[in-house]
């Protein structure tokens, strides 16, 4: 009976061992990944807004 609770552990074990490592190698590309889709959506607004919006505001400060 110990030896079925063994058997059955140790494939599990292994099972979970090939799971983690699978995921540990892909962990750090998926962060990279999500991390320049995060500067892409702060980011590229801004780039968007300074660029229509700099003359104009430009133009309303020269009378200051």
């Amino acid at each position: 009976m110990f030896e079925l609770f063994t058997d059955i552990f140790s494939t599990i074990w292994s099972v979970w061992k090939s799971i983690w490592e699978g995921v540990s190698e892909v962990a750090p590309i998926v962060i990279k990944f999500v991390l320049w889709v995060l500067c892409g959506i702060f980011i590229l607004p801004c780039v968007f807004v300074a660029g229509n919006l700099y003359e104009p505001w430009v133009k309303w400060g020269e009378s200051m």
